[in-house]
């Protein structure tokens, strides 16, 4: 029986993989892990292969292509196996995320037993010095009715456990609360941005509330090489113009959308003041994305 699986993705990281999957095998909370490895070298897809299949100590279920699936694609595939082998609970992790042995898991699972629950974030301390644009940690009360106000995600990452409105991207969900939630495929052509606080706003749309928990972490492994690196700043900049609108448009009245829309745009411009440009094409490719995929 499937209690608790931990549901990993990965794109031309197999070393780093298998580094990181040694802490999730010495989990004794998770007894199950999903994997979806995907490559476009020979060598990686070799790598992931061999890396798999010495897993002996836990159940394990994976597959691995040699062709690229997408972000939401393959995180909407681990959660659908998941699903179909009766996983009671569920983390959503990284290929570059290393759980340690005091990462609170059994608290956040107490957490998920109340009905009303459907997610619990957990923080991502970051090793690497390399920054993260323009994503805000407050730590401060006012993260939250910040996020409601402007439209922007605001993270307290200090705080809780509490009722969060977003959590990061490495969260814990119950079964029932994403029976009918999946990743929107949109956002992989964003780099990524607004692709879990989607997913987390479908849980609450389902009738469920979020926590964050900081006492259940991973450490952020840095790398430099695979996944989807060597995106530039204003390609980051019109990649997260872009999500926000659609986000935006998507979740929300079009009176609250075009003041979520209006103040992210400040937001991000006064971070890249060259990036103007970016911005406003972002919203126009925002707004038409949204469009289309509301007459599908």
């Amino acid at each position: 029986m499937c209690k608790l699986a931990a549901l990993i993705t990965s794109y031309n990281r197999s070393e780093l993989f298998r580094k990181t999957l040694n802490s999730w095998l010495e989990k004794e909370e998770v007894d199950t892990l999903i994997v979806k490895a995907d490559s476009s070298k020979r060598e990686e897809y070799e790598r992931y292969k061999e890396t798999l299949e010495k897993v002996k100590d836990k159940s394990i279920i994976y597959e691995v292509s040699d062709k690229k699936s997408g972000s939401s694609a393959a995180k909407n595939r681990v959660l659908e196996i998941a699903l179909q082998n009766g996983c009671k609970f569920m983390i959503y992790a990284d290929d570059d995320h290393y759980i340690p042995i005091d990462s609170d898991v059994k608290g956040s699972l107490r957490i998920l037993l109340n009905e009303s629950i459907g997610a619990v974030g957990g923080k991502i301390v970051n090793l690497s010095n390399r920054s993260v644009d323009p994503d805000f940690f407050l730590n401060l009360a006012i993260a939250e009715p910040l996020s409601k106000a402007l439209g922007y995600i605001f993270l307290d990452v200090k705080h809780g456990p509490r009722f969060a409105e977003f959590v990061p991207a490495f969260f814990m969900v119950e079964n029932e609360a994403v029976n009918n939630v999946r990743y929107d495929e949109f956002y992989d052509t964003t780099n990524g941005f607004r692709e879990e606080s989607d997913f987390q706003q479908g849980i609450k749309r389902a009738g469920y509330k979020l926590v964050f928990n900081p006492y259940f972490y991973v450490y952020h492994i840095p790398i430099e090489e695979g996944g989807n690196r060597g995106v530039s700043l204003s390609r980051r900049i019109f990649g997260k113009s872009k999500a926000n609108t659609y986000f935006s448009f998507k979740w929300y009245s079009k009176p609250r959308a075009i003041w979520y829309v209006l103040a992210s745009s400040i937001l991000l411009m006064m971070y890249s003041p060259s990036s103007f440009s970016e911005v406003l094409k972002g919203i126009k490719d925002g707004i038409k994305e949204y469009q289309v995929k509301r007459k599908l």
